[in-house]
């Protein structure tokens, strides 16, 4: 691939599309409250979300938009922020990870309540990139953070929601 080739181009157009993917996702988890499967239909119609430390896994679109109206109901305030993304483009599939940082804005503070990153694997679907997988990955300590002190008790609902999608 060369500088201003058409698959240069083509590479460089996908890249920007799905950092365009990345930012609707946040918007729609955390602003589009009555709205939970337009989260959902950020991912493919058999898309998957899995939370490997607490062994989550939601898959499709109807189960997507569940979680998204769970994760409404269970954690109001919360706040998505992606950072330092790459992504490894391969015809109409590509993978990627970036930084997540999440805020949980209540009446009494702005919490910084998680840090880690999201392993993605994306498809093209006409002229759009979806999620195929989505992985959510924290460092080890992280799960000490929503489990105690006032995050763990803003989470608690939250956890016991996440029970039904529990595998393994």
């Amino acid at each position: 691939m060369t500088p201003r080739d058409d698959n240069y181009l083509q590479a460089a157009a996908d890249r920007s599309m799905i950092q365009d993917l990345l930012g609707r996702y946040a918007f729609a988890i955390d602003y589009e409250i009555g709205n939970p499967a337009l989260w959902a239909s950020l991912f493919t119609p058999d898309g998957r979300f899995e939370i490997p430390i607490m062994k989550v896994v939601v898959e499709g679109r109807a189960a997507l938009t569940e979680f998204a109206a769970g994760l409404h109901r269970t954690i109001p305030g919360l706040h998505h922020v992606m950072t330092n993304s790459y992504v490894d483009i391969d015809g109409d599939s590509a993978t990627g990870k970036c930084e997540l940082n999440e805020f949980l804005l209540r009446p009494e503070a702005i919490y910084n309540n998680l840090q880690g990153w999201y392993e993605d694997e994306y498809q093209r679907e006409g002229s759009r990139w979806r999620f195929r997988s989505r992985k959510v990955l924290f460092p080890r300590d992280s799960s000490r953070v929503i489990t105690g002190g006032v995050i763990g008790a803003y989470f608690k609902k939250y956890l016991t929601f996440c029970q039904q999608y529990r595998r393994g």
